[in-house]
């Protein structure tokens, strides 16, 4: 339901109906479903708001800021200490610990950056959209499947430009793996293995939560921080500034994290809709947290690159990987500690966001990836600028990234019913034959939080 906040214009109230009213007809979009093409662009120069504006939001910032056409009007965080560090780069900027008093005084904002741990995702993203702003949304583009959805719903309803932060599929690593797969050495895809190294050394994952509480601190607005989930108290060094990704009331643990840039080249360069079934066999998540690692078995839908049967795409993370006898196939001895393997009727390829493609077996297509283009580096953040300017299109629009972003909280939702098979029907946003997964596909947001617009 969309409820009606007092300060809201006439304009943005018809924006916020027509995105209510999407919702009820439109889900995620398929990708052989081309989504339509952003109405309202920006003339002249864009004017830009940061909402979280330290670790990755400072870094958003810094990309979108260093764009000759920006320029940076307001700044919002509920730590301080991450406000004022910004607010040095930007002296003309209006400051914020709130977004909601920001995009309340938003007449002079044309776009807003969200860059908030993923529980606070959606809400802001649907409250900017609502008032007709364009919106770069860090990854995962929400915290739950009903939020992805009605996000990419609202976006198609405002028709601003959209795009999340998936930077990788704008980097050399992945446009070079995109030719070399387009070359056609792989023959018919008839299977796909992505792999992260996380959580391990980078965020707790499979522990309860704490005893006790500590003082917040002054410079943070604690509050604010929980924003939409429940209530806790507050535990220094747990939760805030970035130990929160494997706690399920703000993050969505590795696969959320990482499938956004791991899992992307299996969508984008299959045309993979969304999947027909899945299931997990792995442990399950506690009460508090994520498991310390997972292993997620999807099947899609055959599309012109596969064979004819159902692609069958499967999900490791936590440092489990691809099977060694899988590997032993093709001969590949060591592989990278995060990456897509493409297995096709003729050649394997290894798409890993952060060095060259590997084309398999190595005495057969050794020269693909010599041969493909040398592509120019783009700059995911001034790929988004430029389409706000009417200059190009975005490269991961919401409807897109609400796609990718379903795909991999389905899996988390898996992770919940171990052993068990859910077959998803896409068309009505629901599992066709488990009640009990369907009830995990959202967790309702605080109600004495105000939000301007709630789902």
């Amino acid at each position: 339901m969309w409820t009606r906040d007092p300060l809201l214009t006439r304009r943005s109230l018809l924006q916020a109906s027509a995105a209510a009213a999407a919702l009820a007809a439109v889900g995620c979009h398929s990708p052989a479903v081309a989504p339509q093409p952003p109405r309202k662009r920006t003339q002249g120069r864009l004017r830009h708001a940061g909402i979280g504006v330290g670790g990755m939001g400072g870094s958003d910032l810094a990309q979108i800021a260093k764009h000759p056409d920006v320029d940076i009007v307001a700044l919002c965080d509920v730590d301080e200490g991450f406000l004022q560090e910004a607010a040095k780069k930007h002296p003309k900027a209006r400051l914020y610990r709130d977004w909601r008093q920001l995009l309340r005084e938003s007449d002079d904002i044309d776009s807003v950056h969200v860059t908030t741990p993923d529980h606070m995702h959606a809400p802001i993203l649907l409250a900017a959209l609502a008032r007709g702003l364009h919106c770069y949304g860090q990854k995962p583009l929400t915290r739950t499947v009903k939020e992805a959805r009605a996000v990419a719903a609202a976006a198609e309803a405002a028709g601003v430009v959209t795009q999340m932060g998936i930077q990788n599929r704008s980097n050399l690593p992945y446009q070079r793996a995109r030719a070399a797969f387009q070359t056609g050495f792989l023959g018919q895809v008839y299977e796909v293995h992505v792999w992260s190294d996380r959580p391990a050394g980078w965020w707790p994952q499979g522990v309860g939560r704490p005893e006790g509480s500590d003082p917040v601190p002054a410079t943070l607005d604690w509050d604010g921080w929980l924003g939409v989930s429940p209530t806790r108290p507050y535990k220094t060094g747990q939760y805030h500034p970035f130990a929160w990704r494997g706690w399920r009331d703000f993050g969505t643990g590795a696969q959320g994290d990482m499938a956004c840039h791991l899992m992307d080249p299996a969508l984008w360069f299959l045309e993979l809709g969304a999947p027909l079934r899945l299931r997990s066999d792995g442990p399950t998540p506690n009460d508090e947290t994520y498991p310390l690692w997972s292993r997620v078995e999807y099947e899609f839908a055959a599309t012109p690159h596969t064979t004819r049967g159902p692609l069958q795409l499967y999900w490791h993370d936590g440092g489990k990987q691809v099977p060694a006898d899988i590997l032993a196939e093709f001969g590949a001895t060591d592989i990278t500690k995060n990456g897509c393997l493409f297995l096709g009727t003729e050649g394997v390829l290894l798409a890993d966001p952060y060095s060259e493609p590997t084309c398999y077996p190595a005495d057969k297509h050794a020269r693909v990836v010599e041969q493909v283009p040398q592509f120019k580096l783009m700059d995911h953040w001034s790929i988004y600028v430029n389409a706000c300017l009417d200059r190009g299109a975005p490269n991961g629009d919401f409807a897109y990234a609400a796609h990718l972003t379903q795909t991999a909280l389905l899996g988390n939702i898996a992770l919940q019913v171990p052993h068990e098979t859910l077959e998803w029907n896409e068309a009505g946003g629901r599992f066709r034959n488990h009640a009990q997964a369907d009830a995990k596909l959202h967790t309702p947001w605080r109600a004495d939080f105000e939000v301007p617009v709630r789902i």
